[in-house]
């Protein structure tokens, strides 16, 4: 994909305004504690897509309670007599879930979103992947 087809975009009043513009759908691209990263993509003149993003970064205080919130998600599951890891950034979808609901929504929003981004690639899906870890971002740890 080509992100450098058109002038960066601004804002995103101005991806919604190019998105109509070309008929296309603005969607979150990326996600995290402090930031939201808007996208459209259109076939571009010659058939290419073009890509533009708007990156919204987050005011501090509204970073910090999205950092609270989210849950850091590990799982593996066997491809081909090997152990295949996927660690996946997860905020419960229902923010007033007590501790343990919470932490088995965000188990099973990680193993879906495995399963739609790496199945062609390693055969991850819902069924075959193990919940090996399940923390609060504020108290991950690397190993």
């Amino acid at each position: 994909m080509n992100a450098d087809a058109c002038e960066p975009i601004a804002g995103r009043e101005t991806l919604t305004e190019w998105a109509r513009e070309q008929g296309v759908r603005v969607r979150v691209a990326c996600e995290d504690w402090e930031s939201i990263t808007y996208e459209a993509i259109s076939p571009g003149p010659d058939g290419t897509p073009v890509v533009q993003r708007y990156r919204c970064v987050l005011p501090p205080a509204m970073a910090l309670r999205r950092l609270r919130l989210t849950y850091i998600v590990g799982l593996s599951h066997d491809a081909g007599g090997a152990a295949c890891n996927h660690v996946r950034r997860v905020v419960p979808p229902v923010l007033s879930a007590s501790e343990s609901a919470a932490r088995h929504d965000v188990a099973l929003v990680a193993a879906a979103l495995v399963e739609s981004e790496r199945r062609a690639m390693c055969g991850a899906t819902v069924d075959n992947l193990t919940v090996y870890t399940v923390r609060r971002a504020q108290d991950w740890q690397p190993f």
